[in-house]
């Protein structure tokens, strides 16, 4: 990614020699990268063809259909992203060939002073405003601009315009979609040395023009949780739930009989359960499937998770 850098490789990702990376796809079910199981007697085999075989083991008594509707990425944004727009669901089919939109959000991993976040539109602004501001070159000035902290969490609602960049590392969790439209590109030239390719018209008509300003969320406290774990929810939305658990004592998954995907920020922590056991890192992702309700975390000291589940 012409955005991108280096620092995943501080989450034990093996990048080549040379070059800038910006995205790892931790579980993914898109045709463009399709996950697949790393350990076990299911070793190899990818994720559409567990959903074809064990769509009820994974998902439980109601499989949806389609595609795996989740997406978990970490996002290293060296430079700044182009601002850009992803497409509700409607518009994702009819305008990018896509099965679903593209809602997601963001929790900071890390931020350099530097580091920016646009975020939704400034209050008052109106499509005549981003049209004149494609038009000077100056379009960030239509965008509400938050100074990113570690631990911040962004909720972008499809239709969301948006960048982020200048040294920011993400946990970044979303609907199973690529579809992206470019509103502008910082006049850079891409990884072959020509301009990226934008795409004003389909961008423009998929801005939620309704939506304002993003905040960062105020997470809501979970209860039901031992002492020693805490934790709150991030993000509530159709498509996902997202969760952040700080622990320094054993617990079990808050939602036994439901697919969820576990992100490790900080720490270590063992996840166990009927004969299971296996210790994991920072930036390291797992998926623990509806039909294994045993399971449990057991952290080595503090440590602090990000869940990803299905409303």
């Amino acid at each position: 990614m012409v955005w991108g850098g280096r620092r995943l490789e501080e989450f034990g990702k093996r990048l080549h020699n040379q070059g800038h990376f910006g995205e790892s796809w931790e579980i993914s079910g898109h045709p463009l990268h399709v996950s697949r199981v790393a350990e076990g007697p299911l070793r190899g085999r990818l994720l559409t063809d567990l959903l074809a075989s064990h769509a009820r083991e994974l998902y439980g008594a109601s499989p949806p259909p389609g595609r795996f509707p989740l997406l978990v990425k970490l996002l290293d944004c060296r430079d700044l992203l182009s601002i850009q727009v992803h497409p509700s669901d409607p518009l994702a089919r009819r305008l990018a060939g896509e099965e679903f939109g593209k809602t997601e959000a963001w929790v900071v991993l890390a931020a350099e002073p530097e580091g920016k976040v646009y975020a939704g539109l400034a209050a008052g602004v109106t499509r005549a405003d981003v049209e004149r501001g494609l038009a000077e070159g100056n379009l960030e000035r239509c965008l509400h601009a938050v100074t990113p902290r570690p631990g911040d969490c962004l909720f972008l609602p499809a239709g969301t315009v948006h960048a982020v960049g200048g040294g920011v590392l993400l946990a970044e969790v979303q609907q199973t979609s690529d579809a992206t439209f470019r509103l502008y590109d910082w006049n850079r030239p891409g990884p072959d040395g020509k301009p990226r390719e934008l795409h004003v018209d389909k961008a423009l008509e998929s801005i939620d023009w309704s939506a304002g300003p993003v905040e960062p969320a105020k997470g809501e406290s979970l209860g039901g949780l031992p002492e020693g774990v805490r934790g709150e929810r991030l993000v509530r939305c159709r498509y996902f739930l997202l969760d952040r658990v700080r622990a320094e004592a054993p617990f079990e998954l808050p939602a036994p009989g439901h697919l969820s995907l576990w992100v490790v920020l900080t720490g270590v922590a063992t996840l166990a359960g009927g004969g299971y056991q296996r210790a994991f890192g920072p930036g390291e992702t797992v998926m623990a499937p509806a039909c294994r309700d045993d399971l449990r975390w057991e952290p080595d000291g503090p440590a602090t998770l990000l869940a990803a589940t299905l409303p």
